[in-house]
């Protein structure tokens, strides 16, 4: 099997994400992509809304997708969220015979390697870039493929801030997950979220 792996702290997921995941899915001809969002962060400074709430709007997200599956294997986990830890787990599970493709965005491929034990990330498994705007490439191997993935305007920082304004958000987000953010009231400032 070729099993996409993509990860993220999805605070709130978004369109952009779920076209890329759509995508990266077809485009690579996938057999299953798993979405993982992440538990606790090794590189994020952003408070994000609770974990259990993050996969549920992920499973909102994706519940129309037969491919798609959207794990708790990061959220379940206590400890700070390591890719080639949650890599590691996920071919002890599915076994080391399949094809593992890790996808990030360019942004994350620009401090690669930053990322605890990157080089065994990219023995065990393909990393798949999606492109985005006005970043560089610092490293070069076999193992990792750039896609030109359509170019979103997009993120969840600006989703969050519109949410803070009271500002419809409706044409960047499913309706199913706004409604998680609307009865958790989730991303106003009276919750001193980091925006």
């Amino acid at each position: 099997m070729r099993i996409g792996i993509f990860g993220g702290s999805f605070n709130p997921i978004h369109y952009a994400h779920i076209n890329i995941a759509r995508y990266i899915l077809k485009k690579l001809q996938l057999d299953k992509l798993i979405v993982i969002p992440v538990g606790k962060a090794s590189h994020k400074n952003v408070k994000m809304a609770d974990p259990q709430l993050r996969l549920e709007m992920c499973r909102k997200a994706f519940e129309t997708d037969e491919k798609i599956t959207v794990s708790d294997i990061e959220i379940k986990s206590n400890k700070v969220s390591y890719t080639v830890d949650t890599l590691k787990k996920l071919i002890s599970l599915y076994g080391g015979h399949n094809e593992f493709y890790e996808i990030i965005g360019e942004d994350s491929a620009d401090t690669l390697d930053t990322w605890k034990n990157y080089k065994d990330i990219l023995k065990l498994s393909k990393i798949v870039v999606f492109r985005r705007a006005q970043y560089k490439n610092i490293i070069h191997n076999k193992n990792i493929l750039y896609l030109d993935t359509p170019l979103y305007e997009l993120s969840s920082t600006m989703i969050r801030q519109k949410i803070n304004k009271n500002e419809d958000v409706s044409q960047y987000i499913p309706k199913e997950v706004f409604e998680i953010i609307s009865k958790n009231n989730l991303y106003k400032q009276d919750r001193k979220e980091d925006l």
